[in-house]
């Protein structure tokens, strides 16, 4: 149990190892580079936001007249805290945040934060790695939009939004389709014009909830009583090979090895076999090859012997000795008893 454990806690490790790293070296695209690059910026343009100079050359930003919050100094600490607040994709920040070092000074030169959203700028106007929001592709083309205004009728999303990829086609949320996801998709129907609820598994197509409302019955069910009912495959006895028996699942069926024992079977394990080989012999759905066999009717035939003694002694000594012939029966009846009872152990511990 302890070794099944083990093996167990190794696997979980390794599948965590592979996700975590997976995590870590995931090659992010131009647009969430500058995002993540970005948003580190601001962070940090939040943390350092304090009304008075804190050491360094404090005195003679003052005696410039310029203040902290527009200072040198605020961009220098900015800058040596960027990216080490970001917990996944820190590399590609940092090497993002060497390439784009000067324009980051260029902003904080000429720009105001207030009105001019360093994500906006360096991303989207001057990099053009990304998008607006509610556009899409190479030229930042407007997102489609249904009679009512919604960005995919408010049930997707636009394909490429935010970033200069895409072709703008709205991705539906599950169970819709269509131009601005407008209708139920196949094998979903409406129950209001906002939401589409999925057909019952056994419908190809479907008028609205449960079994009774298929169009069509899909492969594994059949019409019967106005509703589609599972087909039991396993009542064919020739479903599945000789060697094999069915398990009728919903909608299907799988055909399942015998244990090698058998010949033929009715379920897994050891103790269903409905035939054996030739060489071996069926005993309580378990198949005893030869030796096995020989070695239980040597038993028997053992306990025949033993049997047929005590039975003669039994007698001979009722003749001579009628007052004790009670006691040799009793003796007699626990000898079997205790021989029946450690043979029938002895098969079940060999089975």
């Amino acid at each position: 149990m302890l070794k099944i454990l083990n093996i167990m806690y190794l696997n979980l490790f390794v599948i965590c190892l592979i996700f975590f790293t997976s995590i870590a070296t995931e090659k992010l695209n131009d647009c969430n580079r500058c995002k993540v690059l970005s948003d580190s910026f601001k962070n940090w343009l939040q943390k350092t936001a304090r009304g008075k100079h804190e050491g360094g050359d404090a005195a003679w930003e003052e005696a410039k007249l310029k203040s902290y919050s527009r200072s040198e100094m605020r961009l220098v600490e900015i800058q040596e805290g960027l990216c080490s607040d970001v917990k996944k994709h820190q590399g590609q920040c940092y090497a993002l945040a060497e390439e784009v070092e000067h324009l980051l000074e260029q902003w904080w030169i000429h720009e105001d934060p207030n009105s001019q959203d360093v994500f906006a700028w360096l991303c989207v106007n001057t990099l053009r790695y990304c998008c607006p929001k509610n556009h899409y592709g190479i030229t930042c083309a407007p997102c489609p939009k249904d009679e009512y205004n919604n960005i995919c009728g408010g049930r997707g999303e636009c394909d490429g939004e935010g970033t200069r990829q895409g072709n703008g086609t709205c991705i539906c949320n599950r169970g819709f389709t269509g131009k601005y996801c407008e209708s139920c998709a196949e094998n979903f129907y409406s129950v209001d014009k906002e939401s589409c609820k999925p057909c019952h598994k056994a419908c190809d197509g479907c008028r609205g909830e449960g079994a009774a409302a298929c169009r069509l019955c899909k492969p594994g069910w059949q019409l019967e009583s106005g509703a589609c009912n599972d087909i039991n495959e396993c009542t064919n006895i020739n479903i599945c090979k000789s060697h094999q028996f069915c398990i009728n699942w919903e909608g299907s069926y799988a055909c399942k090895n015998c244990d090698d024992t058998c010949k033929t079977c009715k379920g897994e394990g050891l103790a269903n076999c409905t035939s054996c080989e030739s060489n071996h012999m069926l005993w309580g759905g378990k198949c005893l090859d030869e030796a096995l066999k020989q070695q239980i009717f040597s038993s028997a035939l053992k306990k025949l012997g033993l049997y047929v003694f005590l039975i003669l002694a039994a007698s001979l000594m009722y003749q001579r000795m009628k007052a004790v012939s009670s006691l040799t029966v009793l003796l007699i009846g626990i000898i079997i008893y205790f021989s029946e009872k450690e043979s029938i152990l002895y098969i079940f511990n060999v089975l």
